[in-house]
């Protein structure tokens, strides 16, 4: 396969990483190939021997929220920050409120402060990145000294345009000031998190640092999902096409699709999918349906992320299945949606379809000549899709 230079890759080479670079070699490159099931893993702290990331036909280029910067240059490896939250715990709400009081933001009863998580160890402060204060603190007490480890990329979470942690205003000077309405739909709040984007990426893209935003992809109108989303490098989408064990599909698989059609031609794009339980014994036909559908949409830059889901979705470890090992090819063309309501597209060593109904059940005819499934049976004639299922087919 052959290998396209990205936009998610290079050293470090900057006032703020000194002489750090991406992989420890400054002559490295991170690229994506083009074709296959390239992949992402969505931390790290649980993975005793990096040697898994590439020892297997399919291989990881992309690291969110890594311990480290990486020591392969094929690797590009991101620090963690919660981007309208602290992300230093020793810096708690009393610190804060002694020595910068007026950038804590608090919820409608001017008390509580909007944490949007609590954790055992209390909450990560809420600040408010709509001041140009904070961004400027945030940059460079935080952000500046992590890159200067070697990291290649910020993983940017919790981006969520819907105001999740119900945050309204904050005091300055004593005086409370209202900053939002706190309610889920405001336009104030969009633009906000739109300028917190942008400012990042003003300040880091010149650097050669890429901003690797989780922005959730249903909490605002498309077009400013879309707007975010090209406002910074790379789009981690963590409802992928499982969320919390189930498949995407109908209206909201649509939203997804319009949205990476959009995007995943010239944009950076990990897909994060929640299997029912844990990922290495996920059924077959899931597993199916969201590499078929990866396929479907994927763009140069695209990388695929599995992770197992019980009771909550467990990051921190990798697993591979042995359906990664397909190879299709590189695609042969765009995602295209039949008259029957199937889409599909074709891969120079074979085609994906996918039915994204919840409800219909679909046979399609299949091209003259030969597939095989990822059993390695070989289909003629015609092709069955019960609802919600997807078939990765490749030339036999």
């Amino acid at each position: 396969m052959k290998p396209l230079s990205i936009l998610l890759y290079l050293a470090l080479t900057s006032s703020i990483a000194g002489t750090a670079q991406l992989g420890g070699s400054a002559s490295g490159k991170f690229t994506i190939p083009s074709g296959g099931i390239p992949l992402a893993l969505i931390f790290d702290s649980k993975i005793e021997d990096p040697a898994v990331f590439t020892k297997n036909v399919s291989k990881v280029y992309f690291i969110w929220g890594a311990r480290k910067a990486g020591a392969d240059e094929q690797i590009l490896s991101s620090k963690y920050f919660p981007s309208i939250r602290n992300p230093d715990k020793k810096l708690d709400i009393a610190w804060y409120q002694k020595n910068h009081p007026g950038w804590i933001m608090y919820q409608q009863d001017q008390k509580t402060p909007a944490y949007g998580y609590i954790y055992n160890y209390g909450g990560l402060v809420p600040l408010n990145v709509s001041d140009k204060e904070v961004q400027e603190y945030y940059l460079n007490n935080f952000i500046k000294p992590a890159l200067k480890l070697g990291f290649g990329a910020v993983a940017m979470d919790n981006v969520d345009f819907s105001n999740w942690p119900k945050a309204v205003g904050h005091f300055k000077d004593g005086q409370w000031q209202n900053t939002y309405t706190g309610k889920k739909n405001d336009t104030v709040f969009h633009r906000s998190m739109l300028n917190w984007l942008k400012f990042l990426s003003t300040n880091l893209q010149p650097q050669r640092i890429k901003v690797v935003a989780n922005i959730k992809a249903n909490t605002a109108p498309e077009r400013t999902i879309v707007e975010a989303i090209r406002s910074v490098d790379v789009w981690l989408d963590e409802t992928g096409f499982a969320h919390r064990g189930i498949n995407v599909v109908d209206k909201e698989w649509e939203k997804t699709v319009s949205i990476l059609q959009k995007i995943t031609p010239d944009k950076g794009y990990v897909s994060i999918n929640q299997m029912k339980g844990k990922v290495e014994t996920a059924p077959a036909e899931q597993v199916e349906w969201v590499i078929a559908n990866f396929l479907l949409t994927r763009g140069p830059q695209s990388l695929l992320a599995m992770v197992s889901y019980t009771d909550k979705a467990i990051y921190h470890t990798f697993n591979y299945r042995k359906e990664f090992d397909t190879n299709i090819g590189e695609p042969a063309g765009v995602a295209e949606k039949g008259e029957s309501g199937i889409w599909s597209r074709k891969y120079t060593k074979g085609i994906v379809y996918v039915n994204p109904s919840s409800k219909e059940t679909v046979t399609i005819n299949l091209p003259a000549k030969g597939l095989k499934n990822l059993d390695g049976k070989i289909l003629k004639g015609s092709l069955t899709l019960a609802p919600a299922t997807a078939k990765l087919l490749t030339i036999h």
